[in-house]
């Protein structure tokens, strides 16, 4: 007997009854437009002056359209939720968020607090709606059927970490490519800036971004047996890691150099053997990963003796080192963005320092459930005592959660990312027994590399929907089989 919904007639539920085959298909396409979608959105706010309020819009009408379909593989019975213990803990995190907005909206909020709360700060866009586009994608990856699925997201990620590469590429090159970030009179403390943020709107979150990518590149190219995959995706690690030295951040340093550690480990430890290969030059894994290092050694040589790896300043006022982080973090969201109060030039504090002090303050006010989803900055602009300094993020992606959403959402948060972590580690026994199967140390190597760098950076919506996207696919059944 055919499925309908509420007795309506079988022509209109004719998506119930697709064949399994078509379901699958259909998976897979959404999953890529959560790649692809942002990234056209990226190139609309970068080469279009006033489009940045269009940020949210790309992000949501993927976000939404993956619950819409993750409902109706409920309602085929695709998936269950008990098969994916995972989805409890992603309804735990939209429940609490659902709470935090309800709270503060209720807590005599103006219309424009609300506003805030659900769409997000100006600029920013990570509202209640944000964090439900984000749990979506989730949802939706756990349902990925097949590890050819899998490559050809990987390969979606790579094309568009390309992409934005070369987007970063020109915005270092001294010339009037669209870019936020050139020659600022009002970063004070850098001289001649050409900084690259490529699609993602800043230079850190950039570094986010090429964190994920860079951990995907590396065992690519490290353990593919395709000779022109393997090329491709080990050219573009070294392009990834070119570029990251162009945000003048710590970020992607710290991202991509945990990715490499991890990969060695993985390459040291999984089944105590080399991967084996019959074409190509370099004919074993542990080859591979050798000429990785050396690339990285090299370009890392180069940019230093022509250029200088420049990740901090001197305060010509107080003789403090002041990292430059600092100063893209204050340049976006004061003279870019306009949601902060003006920062001091004589304090030597670093930014991270700062948003831990905010945002350990706001915990102390409402530890259940924060300040509410993107309210940062806006609770600092109430205070005439935080409104010197102020800044719409903790660039700690752990206290912000506890700050904005209160600490049992953080609780919850670092419960999944343990269980996905718990569950990649296991599962590289399997990778060990099997080593086409790279996507299990692609996967445990992005999620440890973002999570590490999170310390440091913030979550964004021009980076943080491919998270999800890996994350999810770290819980689909799939995975675990042989």
């Amino acid at each position: 007997m055919p499925k309908t919904i509420f007795g309506t007639s079988e022509k209109s539920n004719f998506i119930l009854n697709m064949k399994y085959t078509t379901v699958r298909k259909w998976i897979i396409v959404l999953l890529c437009a959560c790649i692809i979608v942002p990234l056209i959105g990226g190139m609309v706010i970068t080469g279009i002056d006033g489009t940045s309020s269009l940020l949210g819009s790309f992000l949501y009408a993927t976000g939404f359209s993956c619950i819409l379909f993750y409902i109706v593989l409920l309602l085929r019975k695709d998936i269950t939720f008990k098969n994916y213990p995972a989805a409890f803990l992603i309804i735990g995190l939209a429940v609490l968020a659902f709470a935090s907005y309800y709270r503060a909206a209720l807590n005599g909020a103006s219309q424009e607090d609300i506003n805030t709360l659900l769409l997000g700060e100006t600029g920013r866009y990570e509202g209640l709606l944000a964090l439900f586009a984000y749990f979506g994608i989730f949802l939706l990856a756990t349902a990925v059927m097949k590890y050819s699925s899998v490559r050809i997201v990987f390969d979606v990620l790579i094309g568009a970490g390309i992409v934005q590469a070369i987007v970063a590429v020109m915005q270092h090159i001294p010339w009037s490519f669209p870019s936020d970030f050139r020659k600022l009179p009002a970063i004070v403390l850098l001289k001649d800036v050409h900084l690259s943020s490529g699609l993602s709107d800043s230079p850190i979150f950039y570094g986010s971004f090429l964190t994920l990518v860079t951990a995907v590149a590396i065992s690519g190219a490290i353990y593919e047996k395709n000779i022109l995959r393997a090329r491709i995706y080990g050219a573009s690690s070294v392009l990834f890691f070119l570029t990251g030295l162009f945000t003048s951040s710590v970020v992607p340093l710290i991202g991509i150099g945990t990715a490499l550690v991890v990969t060695i480990i993985i390459e040291l430890t999984a089944g105590r053997k080399e991967t084996k290969f019959d074409a190509g030059i370099l004919k074993s894994s542990g080859k591979r990963l050798a000429a990785i290092i050396l690339s990285f050694a090299a370009v890392f040589g180069i940019v230093a003796a022509t250029q200088g790896i420049n990740i901090y300043d001197i305060n010509v006022n107080t003789g403090a080192v002041i990292y430059r982080d600092k100063s893209i973090a204050y340049s976006d969201a004061y003279y870019r963005l306009f949601i902060v109060g003006g920062p001091s030039p004589i304090t030597p504090s670093s930014h991270w320092e700062i948003g831990a002090e905010r945002s350990i303050n706001m915990i102390k006010e409402h530890p259940l459930l924060g300040v509410g989803p993107d309210m940062m900055a806006k609770k600092q602009l109430q205070n005439e005592y935080y409104f010197t300094n102020s800044i719409d993020r903790s660039y700690n992606e752990y206290l912000y959660a506890a700050a904005t959403r209160g600490i049992p959402s953080l609780v919850v948060y670092l419960a999944l990312l343990g269980v996905t972590i718990y569950r990649l580690v296991k599962n590289i026994k399997l990778f060990a027994s099997n080593r086409e199967m790279w996507f299990r140390p692609a996967l445990l190597t992005a999620i440890i590399a973002y999570s590490v760098q999170a310390y440091f950076s913030v979550s964004a919506v021009t980076v943080a929907p491919f998270f999800w996207l890996l994350l999810g696919i770290s819980h689909s059944k799939f995975t675990d089989e042989k």
